[in-house]
């Protein structure tokens, strides 16, 4: 494998989010920038895709990962189109984009110079897929972000932690100094040359453990300061799936299939919330897998769609909603159809998602609510539930219904509750939103 024989260094100015100092002006723009943007895409595409059996496949089929890497020379998309997958992720009301730069099979999706070859520059497709994406992605003003994996299931130089032991990879030579070379070589690819808003980390859990007391542990140091730094210096974020406390230089607060503080998937037990950073919950339109896994015919509908994008509105979160394309580059037909309906309810309704924050009413079940200016929106989720009462923050002046503009009944209270109550017609969609102003 090619070594970088220089290490990259970021001057002590450059850096950010200090433990115990306050983020630098950019950060701060850049942090608030990409809390309003509320609905991302996020992508799961490689060698994978070809197998058609989900990203884990040469994981938990315990293979021989050279076998698995020849792969690489039947990989060849040639229904790939940037443009027309931008077009469905625009159309969705999507305003960004985060593709698996590298997913933990090793394989990377750019014409990257810092590795044994195992990229898309040496497949029968050659094209540089990173690069068409971010040209789409530009041309339709959608920010372009990367998942980078910091597992690896293809180097021998990469210290296998628990999950990664699985995989037969022949003559292993645990290098960390070695590894984070290659890794800060890569991410340093990724930004110069494609200018990513944020670089989303995942793999960190690889080395953890739990302790006599249950308490979560680390096998292995990362050095994480040292790559957080190299990327604040370009001035991008930092996201990182980590299934523990966030470290004091992550930038986005990132939830694996969990709402911020629920714990649904049993990823974030006793995380606490971070008040001072964005937001952001990644989870799946395909049944419970990110890589594309053929034959798969069960998705989420529309309406869960929606209903996920609000609900974690309501938290101060985006949502992250993941899709697989498959092999041959094309977004499976369901998703489409289903992100297809999701821009319909975007188009009539988006001021109730974008640039607010959480709306502080509503039982969140049934009813959430988001914020924005003085203006409140409230989302009614349960077609059975009609009505809702609470005390507003000030006078109310106006109630409609956001998707059509009809006025909403409403009555104030003596004490000042106000109730609200809502009838569904044509138009609302899914989620009729009741706009109180």
């Amino acid at each position: 494998m090619k070594k970088l024989t220089v290490m990259l260094l970021v001057a002590a100015s450059a850096i950010c989010a200090q433990a115990g100092s306050a983020p630098e002006q950019w950060n701060v723009a850049a942090r608030k920038a990409f809390a309003a943007e509320r609905f991302g895409i996020f992508l799961h595409w490689g060698l994978y895709s070809n197998y058609a059996q989900g990203e884990w496949y040469l994981q938990t089929h315990k293979l021989d990962e050279d076998a698995y890497a020849r792969m690489m020379y039947g990989f060849c998309p040639s229904k790939f189109d940037a443009r027309e997958w931008v077009r469905v992720f625009k159309k969705a009301g999507a305003k960004y984009v985060t593709i698996t730069a590298r997913h933990h099979e090793g394989f990377s999706l750019w014409p990257t110079k810092v590795d044994d070859g195992y990229n898309i520059a040496n497949t029968p497709f050659k094209r540089d897929i990173l690069g068409e994406l971010a040209i789409a992605c530009k041309e339709a003003r959608l920010q372009l972000n990367f998942y980078y994996s910091l597992l690896d299931w293809h180097r021998k130089d990469y210290p296998a932690g628990f999950v990664t032991q699985n995989v037969k990879v022949r003559d292993r030579k645990p290098d960390y100094a070695s590894y984070k070379r290659f890794m800060m070589g890569q991410i340093t690819e990724l930004i110069d040359r494609y200018h990513p808003g944020y670089i989303w980390f995942d793999g960190e859990w690889d080395h953890h453990f739990r302790d006599d007391k249950g308490e979560l542990g680390r096998t292995l140091d990362w050095e994480l300061d040292d790559i957080f730094d190299l990327i604040h210096g370009k001035h991008v974020l930092v996201a990182n799936n980590s299934h523990q406390a966030s470290r004091p230089k992550e930038d986005i607060q990132a939830f694996e299939r969990d709402l911020p503080g629920e714990n649904s998937a049993g990823y974030s037990e006793s995380i606490t919330v971070m008040k001072d950073r964005p937001l952001e919950q990644c989870d799946v339109l395909q049944n419970g897998i990110w890589g594309y896994r053929i034959g798969e015919s069960s998705f989420r509908t529309p309406e869960d769609v929606v209903a996920m994008v609000v609900r974690a509105a309501s938290k101060n979160a985006n949502l992250l909603m993941n899709i697989g394309p498959d092999g041959s580059g094309q977004l499976p037909e369901q998703a489409v159809a289903v992100m297809d309906k999701v821009g319909d309810w975007f188009a009539r309704n988006g001021a109730s998602v974008y640039g607010t924050s959480a709306g502080g009413v509503a039982d969140g079940k049934d009813v959430v609510s988001t914020r924005k200016g003085k203006t409140l929106y409230l989302h009614f989720l349960n077609p059975e539930k009609k009505s809702i009462t609470f005390k507003p923050q000030g006078k109310v002046t106006s109630v409609r219904n956001l998707a059509t503009g009809k006025p909403v009944a409403f009555e104030v209270a003596a004490d000042g509750a106000l109730t609200v109550t809502v009838e569904r017609a044509a138009g609302d969609g899914f989620d009729a939103v009741v706009e109180v102003k």
